[in-house]
């Protein structure tokens, strides 16, 4: 278990497991509030509702933090770098549809 835990506490997995939490969090956003809709109306509902756009991220974003915490349970601080780092790479995308869009 010791070799996986040096293997993991990288940062390129962290920032991998951080590029792809926000798309696991759509996933069970989708299963918890929006179980009634069909994936293509899920879809749509996002797409085409330019409001709820940065909302839509931010709180995908939150699927981030069990990530995040893993990271810091079993002290891989590289890999919570990692995170943080992809929660920065996906902010401006916040900013631009909270304010530009």
């Amino acid at each position: 278990m010791e070799k996986l835990g040096i293997y993991l506490d990288r940062i390129y997995w962290g920032l991998i497991a951080g590029l792809i939490g926000p798309w696991l969090g759509a996933a069970v956003f989708y299963l918890i509030m929006f179980r009634h809709k069909t994936i293509s109306g899920y879809i749509d509902l996002i797409q085409y509702s330019p409001s709820t756009h940065s909302a839509f991220i931010s709180v995908s974003l939150v699927f981030n933090l069990v990530f995040f915490f893993i990271a810091m349970k079993y002290d891989w601080y590289k890999a919570a770098k990692g995170v943080i780092m992809s929660v920065f790479l996906y902010a401006p995308f916040v900013v631009y549809f909270k304010y530009v869009a």
